[in-house]
């Protein structure tokens, strides 16, 4: 009985280290992971606070993804690290971007530093449809922290694990309308938090966030720095400060994949508080609750530190 128990356990470990399907943050993960339920197990590639923009592949998440029959990303302009990969795997390996896919909304890179503040309605994107928008170069990738993205996702998802493994569709299909609702439910209660905060100004770190601003009608007036993997200039931090005092922005969020040294810079002797946002969910337990999970908590987090 001894012996069987190892060998399960160590067949399960195998499977995990071989997993058909493979994926990059951990949002995304959570969706994937969502739909497939328990006919398997994908892989992460970033795990904790790894974030995409400096991220390097190790040895054996090279050999992880020549293995892998289908690898969901978001797209080449966040998962940098990845191109070499791709353009290495076998003719067999399928390799989907979700801001590729049809029916998905983006919106274009804004520049870094203070922002012109246009009043937001809620769920009024200024943004495109996948449709018209190929130039993929200067779309924001941060497509995942709008819900009705993830929602679009989901049902990406489900065709791409469906057309892999047609046996599993009627599974992929019930657990996709159970992961949707509990998408929907987290939305709504994200707008119904938010609500009261709307209309007060805030900056953040990196611009991970226009999707979710756009979607819930957020007022953030500018991001200390458009790449996380470069400190804002003086120029831009002046110019943050004089936005902060002229918008009388309540608060400056820091991120906890990167250091926190400019946030406090820029917030030194002005009345802004000090808040954290994370667009990954880099201490949430990866898995299918991730995703409505980090919703939940960036509501809470914007809305604590906007209240009075």
């Amino acid at each position: 009985m001894i012996i069987i128990c190892v060998t399960l356990s160590i067949a399960r470990a195998n499977a995990a280290e071989q997993s058909e399907v493979v994926t990059t943050i951990a949002p995304l993960h959570s969706l994937v992971q969502g739909v497939m339920g328990d006919s398997g197990s994908a892989a992460l590639l970033l795990e904790g606070t790894a974030s995409p923009h400096d991220f390097q592949l190790k040895p054996s998440q090279m050999t992880l993804l020549q293995k892998a029959k289908i690898i969901f990303y978001i797209s080449d302009n966040l998962e940098v690290f990845l191109l070499r990969a791709l353009d290495a795997l076998p003719a067999s390996t399928q390799a989907v971007a979700m801001a590729e896919q049809d029916g998905m909304v983006l919106l274009p890179i804004r520049e870094g530093g203070a922002w012109e503040v246009h009043s937001h309605d809620s769920h009024s994107h200024e943004g495109h449809s996948h449709d018209n928008a190929h130039d993929h170069g200067h779309n924001d990738p941060h497509i995942w922290l709008d819900p009705d993205n993830a929602i679009t996702m989901v049902k990406a998802i489900t065709k791409a694990l469906s057309d892999v493994h047609p046996e599993n569709r009627s599974l992929y299909k019930a657990n996709a309308v159970a992961l949707i609702g509990k998408i929907e439910a987290s939305d709504a209660k994200a707008a119904a938090r938010l609500k009261s905060v709307k209309a007060v100004p805030y900056i953040v770190f990196h611009d991970a966030y226009q999707y979710f601003e756009a979607h819930y009608g957020l007022t953030a007036v500018g991001s200390i720095t458009l790449d996380p993997a470069q400190a804002g200039s003086a120029k831009r931090l002046s110019e943050l400060r004089e936005k902060a005092s002229e918008t009388a922005a309540r608060c400056i969020f820091r991120e906890p994949q990167f250091s926190s040294r400019l946030s406090s810079t820029v917030a030194e002797n002005t009345n802004m508080k000090l808040g954290t946002l994370d667009p990954l969910g880099a201490d949430l337990t990866p898995g299918a609750g991730l995703y409505p999970a980090l919703l939940d908590r960036l509501a809470v987090d914007l809305a604590n530190c906007l209240q009075d």
